[in-house]
C-alpha cells in the first residue's frame, strides 16, 4: 500500500489563517490480495444466507420455522459483516510518522520512520508500525491491532455462530433419522447440490472462524502486556476489558460501539 499523510490543518488563501483541522479519512489498505479475500468473505457470507433461505427455509413451507430461523440467520450475518467492515476500515493503531519522540522512546522504525513503542510491529502490507499488532489478516484486508481487535473478535464470533446455525439446521433431519434407526444416504443435503454447497461453506466457515476466535480469546486472556507499564501484571479479566471495553455491557457484543478511547495515532492513514 502507499502511505498518505493527512495534514492537521489547511492554510487559508486569505490572511494566512488556518482552517479547522481536516476530518480524518477512512483507513483503507490498497492490497490486491486483501481486497480479493475481503470481497470473497462478503460473497460467501451473503451466499450462505441466500442459499439457506431459498434452498432450505422457504421450501419447508413452515412459516413460523422459516421466519424464526431466517431472522436469526440474517441477524448473525449482518453482525458479522458489520464487524468485518469495522475491522477493515478502522485504523488498527498506526503510529504517527514523523512525530517527535517521547522521553525514553528514541528508537525509530527504519522502514516507516515512526517512533517505536512497546508492542508495536511494522507491517509490510500496511507499511506502518501498528500498536499492539497481532497479525495482518488478508480476510479483513487490515492488521489486527489495538484499535480494531474488538471488531475482529466479533467478526470471528458472529461468523462462527452463523455457520453453526446453518450446520445445525441442515444436520437436524439426519440426526433425527439416525436416532430413529432410519439413517441412509438419501438425505436432502447429499441429494441436492445447492444444500451440499451450503453445508461445505458453513462447515469451513465454522472451522476457520471458530479457530480464529479461539486463538484471539486465548491470546487476549494470556497477554502479559495488555496494560501499558504493567508487563506481566494484567489479569485475564483486565485483558478482556482492555479489548472489549471498560465494563461489561451489551456494547461488548456490538460492532457499532468502540472499546473506548485509545491513544491518538496521529494524522496519517493508509489509502
Amino acid at each position: 500500500g502507499r502511505r498518505a499523510d493527512l495534514p492537521s490543518a489547511v492554510s487559508s488563501s486569505s490572511g494566512g489563517r488556518k482552517s479547522p483541522p481536516a476530518a480524518p479519512r477512512v483507513w483503507f489498505v490498497p492490497d490486491a490480495l486483501g481486497i480479493v479475500c475481503a470481497s470473497a468473505t462478503w460473497v460467501l457470507t451473503l451466499s450462505q444466507g441466500a442459499l439457506l433461505l431459498s434452498a432450505w427455509l422457504l421450501p419447508a413451507q413452515r412459516p413460523a420455522y422459516s421466519a424464526v430461523h431466517g431472522s436469526l440467520s440474517h441477524l448473525l450475518a449482518s453482525l458479522a459483516l458489520a464487524s468485518h467492515a469495522r475491522t477493515m476500515f478502522t485504523d488498527p493503531g498506526a503510529l504517527p510518522v514523523g512525530a517527535p519522540p517521547a522521553p525514553g522512546l528514541a528508537a525509530r522504525c527504519p522502514l516507516c520512520g515512526a517512533v517505536q513503542t512497546p508492542g508495536a510491529h511494522h507491517c509490510g502490507v500496511c507499511q506502518r508500525c501498528i500498536r499492539r499488532a497481532h497479525h495482518h489478516c488478508p480476510w479483513v484486508n487490515n492488521c489486527v491491532g489495538e484499535d480494531n481487535r474488538k471488531f475482529f473478535v466479533l467478526f470471528t464470533l458472529y461468523t462462527a455462530l452463523g455457520a453453526l446455525h446453518v450446520l445445525l439446521l441442515l444436520s437436524a433431519p439426519a440426526l433425527r433419522a439416525y436416532a430413529r434407526g432410519e439413517w441412509d444416504l438419501q438425505t436432502p443435503v447429499l441429494l441436492r447440490p445447492s444444500l451440499l454447497f451450503l453445508f461445505v461453506v458453513a462447515l469451513n466457515g465454522f472451522l476457520f472462524a471458530g479457530l480464529m476466535f479461539t486463538i484471539q480469546i486465548r491470546s487476549i486472556l494470556t497477554d502479559p502486556q495488555s496494560q501499558p507499564g504493567e508487563p506481566g501484571q494484567a489479569s485475564a479479566w483486565t485483558n478482556l476489558k482492555a479489548v472489549l471495553g471498560p465494563r461489561p455491557s451489551p456494547a461488548w457484543l456490538s460492532p457499532f460501539a468502540s472499546a473506548g478511547p485509545r491513544a491518538a495515532s496521529g494524522p496519517q492513514a493508509v489509502v
